[in-house]
């Protein structure tokens, strides 16, 4: 009888065998001949051919895919969970990953105390060196967030503070509460007051700086929605209201501005609308498209471009050094400019993604102006209770969606195939947050608790993953729970440059 030993060793793949693999970009070039890789290789020494064929000396990690199947071990594990013919090319998509690894959060470093209320809403600045809270108690507080301490209580909101959003050059922050009123509140401490609503506010949404006319002073376009059933462009230098967006015949939940110039807004009346500006000053802005197919309402969408947006010039582990808006401009559109050039061109990288009551999630392409499809790429389903929150990751390979029925998805990016379900909450999971590393994900729940999740293509360590995979579904476990609130837990962010949620 063979030993144990003896068992293992053969189940190992030998020196000799190998595949030959056909390595090719997102975009479908291919990169050299075929080549013969044994298969014993991982995404490690895949790595390793694809950095010296693109002469790559920065040592760039990479993710590679089998046509939406993902590669994340050895050759030889992945053949024997899909039983590929190691007699034919096996075609290899090869997706670069982020440099720098963000650590894992993994306990609680400082408790801000101050509001009131429930706090509702939080978002770091672009920059991550503040963070600004909303809440019930009609206040917007400012945080140092390297240092944990308070700076600022801003006062004037009559009713509660439901939604809250940074200008992508971090020097102003927009709030919206229940009784119809933005406020728009610039480091300097002073506020404009825009008012024309006549119901809550439920969403807010700057122009990507891209797209701003360099020769301003900062961000001046700002979009809100309400239940009212529009949704209004503002000029917050002047205070004015630019154009109101009318068109939905129930009241508007959630907005997304794209950077291509397309504004997005998802409706309880089951549609999202997509409206654009021949001159890009929203004067004249119209609607372009009317996106169906949910059976109720639009809670939830999600741009891949999102972060590359809301973060503007600022890069994790990258200081921007500008001094003027016009540095801002440049450096955001270079920005831009890259993540289109990763995600293959314009024609593709801009991807929605929306969510519904009807506990589905739809996910459309060809979204450039001038596309007449009006139908979905695909209906994600899965979930079996109200979608309430989708996120892109920062490198749009991937996103999230968060449920009432306890569970967080992982989907690809590109296509909307299912990846893995990540259970463990024991309340509906409110809102997600992506490290901007792309490779964790945290979750906020009725449970009290904050959960992370890996969501890395490129190795986790066996002792923080406990994994059951079959060839079709991934339930993953969370790598670990964050405890330390005593309610509910309705929002939940994560600092752009990686150093704390």
């Amino acid at each position: 009888m063979a030993s144990l030993d003896e068992a293992q060793t053969s189940k190992r793949p030998k020196l000799d065998e190998s595949v030959r693999v056909q390595l090719k970009s997102v975009e479908g070039a291919e990169l050299g001949p075929a080549l013969e890789v044994p298969l014993a290789s991982g995404p490690a020494e895949l790595g390793s051919i694809v950095s010296k064929l693109k002469s790559d000396t920065n040592s760039t990690p990479y993710a590679f895919y089998a046509g939406e199947v993902s590669v994340p071990g050895t050759l030889q594990e992945f053949q024997e969970q899909y039983s590929f013919s190691t007699e034919q090319t096996l075609t290899l998509t090869y997706e670069p990953l982020a440099v720098f690894r963000v650590r894992r959060v993994s306990r609680c470093a400082e408790t801000l105390p101050g509001h009131s209320d429930a706090v509702l809403h939080v978002q770091f600045s672009p920059d991550g060196k503040k963070v600004a809270s909303g809440g019930g108690d009609a206040t917007v507080r400012l945080w140092d967030a390297l240092a944990n301490i308070p700076q600022k209580t801003y006062s004037g909101h009559k009713h509660h503070v439901l939604c809250l959003s940074w200008s992508p050059d971090a020097r102003m922050v927009a709030s919206g509460d229940r009784a119809g009123e933005v406020r728009v509140w610039r480091s300097d401490g002073e506020c404009r007051v825009l008012k024309r609503h006549s119901k809550w506010i439920t969403a807010l949404a700057w122009l990507p700086c891209h797209l701003a006319d360099a020769s301003q002073s900062t961000c001046e376009l700002l979009a809100s929605a309400s239940k009212d059933c529009t949704c209004k462009i503002w000029n917050v230098r002047t205070a004015q209201m630019v154009t109101s967006l009318s068109g939905h015949s129930d009241g508007v939940e959630c907005l997304a501005w794209s950077g291509d110039g397309a504004l997005y807004s998802g409706s309880r009346d089951r549609t999202v609308k997509v409206w654009r500006s021949a001159d890009g000053k929203w004067r004249d802005g119209k609607l372009a498209n009317t996106l169906q197919g949910h059976g109720h309402r639009v809670n939830a969408l999600a741009l891949a471009s999102a972060f590359v947006c809301r973060t503007g010039p600022f890069e994790a582990q990258k200081p921007f050094k500008g001094t003027t808006f016009n540095d801002v401009v440049s450096t955001s559109k270079q920005r831009y400019d890259a993540f289109v050039n990763a995600n293959g061109g314009h024609a593709t990288c801009e991807r929605l993604v929306s969510g519904s009551d009807d506990a589905t999630l739809l996910f459309w392409t060809s979204l450039k102006a001038g596309a007449a499809k009006t139908k979905p790429k695909a209906r994600l389903t899965g979930h079996q209770q109200p979608v309430n929150s989708i996120l892109f990751s920062p490198d749009a390979r991937k996103f999230a969606s968060a449920s009432f029925d306890k569970k967080i998805k992982l989907w690809h990016g590109r296509t909307g195939a299912f990846l893995a379900t990540l259970a463990g909450h024991v309340g509906a999971v409110y809102a997600l947050a992506w490290a901007p590393d792309s490779r964790l994900v945290v979750s906020a729940s009725k449970d009290s608790t904050l959960k992370v999740w890996s969501a890395a293509d490129d190795g986790v360590p066996g002792s923080e993953a406990k994994n059951v995979t079959t060839k079709t579904r991934k339930f993953a476990a969370a790598l670990g729970t964050l405890p330390g609130h005593l309610d509910e837990v309705f929002c939940v962010a994560a600092a752009p440059c990686g150093a704390a949620v």
